[in-house]
Formats: structure tokens, sequence, C-alpha cells
């Protein structure tokens, strides 16, 4: 690896990483599939935190401590398997991130027609109107970070700040209603188990996988950080309780406003705020700044995305995985300005898949689908490496810590078979896994054939 080509700033502190945590794992959709089981939401969580959560930031601090090196899991599984797994790794990271946010198009135009009220029904089924956003928020992202990390960090810092105030708002309600004795809200804290079901093990890992992975990005800036081989791994340690808290209480807030038959996937937290709030007088101007306030943490968590997984190509440009053209930096702000245009141009692409043939409610889950898969493949590699892996490097695992590495990777492995399934109603289940299918395997056969077109011709 050419050390030489390495210019990059260290801009991150503790406190960023903290922040960053947050803006990356805490999203506003995941709630909404958790409330789907309705009480059994709680029981699920639980067993989410334990089974995947748990392990996952314990290989996360761990990792980050023993090999603290820009790219994250690409760098871990590269070193614990193979240069070709690693690629796989950091090849998955970008689709399943980019997935993720795929509908954000989407989501805003919901958001913008619960705002607007009646005369906004238009914008929740126009897709030009959802794509016209998904290009507007791909144009401000490069733009952030091509600028720096220094302002894409207060970018970012700013929307977990405003993220968690959404959630404060969430619990607001959850409290209201709590004392107000709706039955509701008390049954959204049942310890219910959840029937043995093939539906309820598709939440389940939907919630594992979707809501709570991630820990492993902010890894991704290492050589970024200040102090990556501590602060990293403090990082995880303060976010995990805290992600926690607000995922849980956030989806017994849903619970509380909302049948679990009736929740809007694509726009769940803005129904919950009107449900809340009201939708006229002073309830309906809350309602309409606690929607902008969420879709503007959405915003900083796609620019911090975006400049993250742009991080990927240039760590693999590095070794020499890919043309060095991805790991070009700019000569003023030294950033990889060529990589951060292809994430940019990727996201829209996918945004404009994904509406294609499909309501947003489908989009919304059709990107979740494959965001979920893309996620899998990483933690299947991830703790493959803890479990079978490290053979010739120094890193060494517990009996404790291999023992919640296999509970992660069978996790993992239930996730990706159940990305073909959808949660809730659309337009065809079969078309449905069959568009999730093609778009996966398009994708990893796509990065396979990059990879051994490039290392042949370096051989």
């Amino acid at each position: 690896m050419d050390t030489n080509v390495r210019h990059l700033l260290k801009r991150l502190k503790l406190r960023d990483l903290v922040l960053i945590q947050v803006i990356l794992i805490v999203s506003v959709t995941w709630p909404a599939y958790a409330a789907q089981q309705g009480a059994n939401q709680l029981v699920l969580w639980m067993l989410a935190i334990g089974l995947f959560y748990l392990p996952l930031a314990s290989v996360v601090m761990k990792l980050s401590r023993e090999i603290p090196l820009e790219g994250g899991a690409y760098q871990w599984v590269k070193a614990g398997i193979s240069p070709f797994a690693g690629f796989m790794a950091g090849w998955s990271v970008t689709v399943a991130v980019v997935a993720l946010y795929a509908a954000l198009g989407p989501a805003m135009a919901d958001a913008a027609a619960y705002v607007v009220g009646p005369r906004g029904a238009w914008m929740a089924a126009n897709h030009t109107f959802a794509l016209g956003i998904t290009a507007a928020v791909c144009v401000l992202a490069f733009w952030i970070n091509v600028r720096g990390m220094h302002l894409a960090k207060w970018f970012s810092g700013g929307g977990a700040i405003l993220l968690m105030l959404t959630f404060a708002a969430m619990f607001y309600l959850l409290v209201r209603a709590l004392l107000a004795g709706k039955t509701e809200a008390w049954q959204a804290f049942a310890f219910a188990l959840p029937s043995a079901s093939l539906v309820t093990l598709n939440v389940f890992t939907k919630m594992a996988l979707g809501a709570l992975s991630a820990f492993d990005q902010c890894s991704i800036f290492s050589e970024e950080c200040q102090k990556p081989e501590n602060d990293v791994a403090k990082s995880v340690a303060i976010a995990a309780p805290l992600i926690a808290f607000l995922y849980i209480s956030g989806t017994a807030s849903i619970l509380s406003y909302t049948a679990p038959g009736n929740i809007d996937m694509a726009a769940a937290i803005p129904q919950l705020l009107q449900a809340g709030f009201g939708s006229a007088g002073v309830g309906g101007f809350v309602t309409a700044v606690s929607v902008v306030i969420a879709m503007m943490a959405l915003l900083a968590a796609v620019v911090i995305s975006v400049g993250m997984l742009a991080r990927l190509p240039m760590v693999a440009g590095w070794d020499g995985l890919l043309p060095s053209w991805w790991s070009s930096l700019h000569p003023k702000f030294q950033t990889p300005h060529r990589a951060i245009a292809a994430v940019a141009y990727a996201l829209f692409l996918l945004g404009f898949v994904s509406l294609w043939g499909a309501g947003n409610n489908e989009a919304a889950q059709v990107a979740a689908a494959v965001a979920v898969g893309g996620f899998s493949m990483v933690y299947l590699l991830l703790f493959g490496a803890v479990l079978f892996g490290f053979r010739e490097h120094p890193v060494r695992w517990s009996a404790r810590m291999k023992l919640g590495a296999l509970g992660g990777f069978l996790v993992s492995l239930c996730a990706l078979i159940f990305t073909l399934v959808p949660l809730s109603e659309v337009q065809s289940r079969s078309a449905f896994g069959v568009k999730v299918a093609v778009v996966l395997g398009s994708i990893y056969a796509a990065g396979a054939a990059l990879w051994w077109s490039r290392s042949g011709r370096r051989a």
C-alpha cells in the first residue's frame, strides 16, 4: 500500500464519532418495521440486541483497537480472510448504505405531503417529484463532502442532534399516552412472547440487520480520527445504550397512536406526529416542524454516508484493487472527489430503479430489502472472520466473543434469506422477491467481475 498518496486531514474527535454513530445507525424507518409486531416489539428488540447488536459492538471495539486503519470492515475482513473477501465486504457496505437511502426521495415526498396537508396529496404519488428530491440531495451531499470532513462532520453532528430531538418529540407523545392510561401505550411494553412464525423471524432479522448494524462504519474514517485506536471503540460504548433506548421508545410511541396494520411504512414518523399533535392549529404547526426536523436529520445522514462510502474505493485504490482514479484527492480540499461523485451518482441511480413500477411504500421496502441483503453479506464475512479467520494475524478471540460472533453469523444468514420476503402488502410478493434477487445478484456479480478483472490485470 502506497502511503505516500495519503494526505487525509485528522478532523474527527470522540464527540464527532459519537454523533456520527447516532446519525449512521438510528433511522426513523426501522421503528415502523418493529411496530408491525405490536406488543411483541420489546422482546424482539431485546433478542436483536443480545444476539446481534452487542456481539457486533464487541467485535468492532476489539478490531478498531487492533487494526485502526482507514476502511473498517474492508481492512478487517481482508486481514482475517483474504483480499477478495475484504473487497466484497467493502462492496457490501456500499451496496447496503446506498440502498438504505435509495428511498429517501419517496420518504421526503411523503413527509412533504404530511406537512402541506390535503393540498400536498399529489406529492406522495408523484415519482418525478420524489426523484427530483433524490437528485437535489445527491448534489448537496457531493458538494459538502468534496469541501471536507470539517464541514461534513458539523452537518452530520447537527443532523444527529435534530434526530434525537425528533425521538424526543416521539418520547413526549409516548409519556403523554402512558400518563393518560392508553391501553396501546402500556401494551407496547408488554413482555409478550412473539409467535414462532416465518413472519416474526422476517421482522426480527430486519430489525437486527437494518436497525442495529453500522457500528463498524465509523471505523472507515480511522485515519481521519485524532485517536483512532481509542476513540472509535469509545464512541461505540457511548452510543450503544443511547441508540437502543431511542429504538425501543420510538417503536412504543408508534404503537401508542397507530395500530400495527395501519402503519404507513414510507412515512411512519409523520403519521405518528400528526396523530399525536393533530393536523390543525398549534398541533399542526408542531407536526410540521417535527417532520421537517426529521427530514433534515435524514439529509444529514445521507451526507455523511456518501462521504463514508467514498473512502472505501479510495482505500481499494491504495491497495491497487481499483484504478488509482478512485484514490485521487482534490488538489485544494484533499478529499476523494471522484469517488464521492461516483457514490452520489450510484445513490441517484438506485433511487430511480427503486421507483420503477412501484408505489412509495413498495419502493421503500425494495430499498430496505437490498440494504439488509448488503448488511447481511458484510456481517457474514466479518463474523466469519472472527469464527474461522485471522489464522495468520495476531488477533485472538475469547470463547465468549466467538459465541457472540456465532449468534451474529446465524442472524445475518437468516436475514439474507428473508430479504426476498416483504413485510407489508405490495403489488406482487413474487415480483418483489424477483426484483430484490435480480438487483442483489447483479450488484454482486458486478463486484466480483470488477475484482477478477482488476486482479487479472495486476497478475
